[in-house]
């Protein structure tokens, strides 16, 4: 099916948060888009341990901040000491509704001894989210080791965190998440299936159950070329997503595959993840999974 014909019914299509929801904003076209805004610059919460010195108290070191262990399912704010993923970040627990969180904890593995965590703590982190990381747009895995003075206090665990390699992820994901819960862009997981709503001035996507009814299911993300500007993008979400996917996840009439951005400051920060998804070209609701060959089981 040619791509126009998903233009027709959505040009394009950015998730934006305004005081906790996405706000509609009409452009030349007539469709309906939306800006963004959630975001926050990241920085260590009141959990941090200051300037101290390190020692048995810092589980995983004075530098990082952190007086007590992260837990699975913590969500975080990461200040980098030095280039993303490959320094040491200082650390604050936030709320994962509230807080804009950079990443969450999606497990924490187990050594049976410091040397066994500063080895392979690492490399275990990696498989064991693996998958999480894969189905989102733009993450990357940190495993956090404990040091030899805090390995006790950290209770021997390494701390797998995912988080936004360019922009905060935002919220809970993976299996933190439970239906009827809002999610943004930066959250939306390969498989999510979600609800758009129309409140007439702003919408919002409530994550459901693939089996329950629901508008949209997030099959993938594209990067926009690189030369793209962020207004362009947002006109071709659609199409770039399109391209990718419609032969085979939309082959027929009656689906469409359609592009969602983030807001224009996660834009210029790097986050230039077009997440894309099928539903029905009339925009109706329907339930049940597709598979990767266009079909409902």
């Amino acid at each position: 099916m040619p791509v126009v014909g998903v233009l027709v019914l959505v040009v394009a299509v950015a998730l934006v948060v305004v005081a906790g929801v996405w706000a509609v904003t009409a452009l030349s076209s007539g469709a309906k888009h939306t800006a963004a805004t959630k975001k926050a610059s990241p920085s260590a919460s009141s959990s941090s341990g200051g300037g101290a010195s390190a020692g048995a108290g810092y589980p995983y070191g004075a530098d990082v901040g952190l007086k007590s262990p992260l837990r699975t399912g913590d969500c975080v704010r990461a200040v980098w000491t030095g280039t993303p993923f490959a320094s040491r970040p200082r650390l604050g627990v936030v709320s994962c509704a509230h807080g804009v969180p950079d990443g969450q904890v999606m497990a924490v593995d187990a050594a049976k001894d410091f040397g066994d965590a500063r080895d392979h703590g690492g490399e275990r982190c990696a498989g064991d989210v693996k998958g999480v990381v894969g189905a989102l747009a733009d993450a990357g895995v940190y495993a956090l080791t404990p040091t030899e003075a805090g390995f006790g206090a950290a209770r021997g665990g390494t701390a797998c965190l995912v988080l936004g390699r360019h922009a905060p992820i935002g919220g809970a994901i993976g299996r933190f998440r439970s239906p009827g819960s809002n999610v943004w862009t930066t959250e939306m997981s390969v498989g999510d299936c979600w609800l758009y709503v129309d409140h007439t001035t702003y919408f919002t996507a409530t994550l459901t159950d693939c089996a329950d009814q629901h508008t949209d299911q997030v099959i993938g993300s594209v990067t926009a070329p690189k030369a793209m500007a962020f207004q362009d993008a947002l006109r071709r979400a659609n199409t770039l997503c399109g391209n990718r996917f419609e032969s085979t996840w939309a082959p027929g009439s009656d689906r469409s595959v359609f592009g969602y951005l983030s807001d224009e400051s996660n834009w210029k920060a790097g986050f230039d993840s077009v997440v894309c998804t099928v539903g029905k070209a009339d925009r109706s609701r329907t339930t049940g999974a597709i598979s990767s060959s266009g079909t409902t089981p």
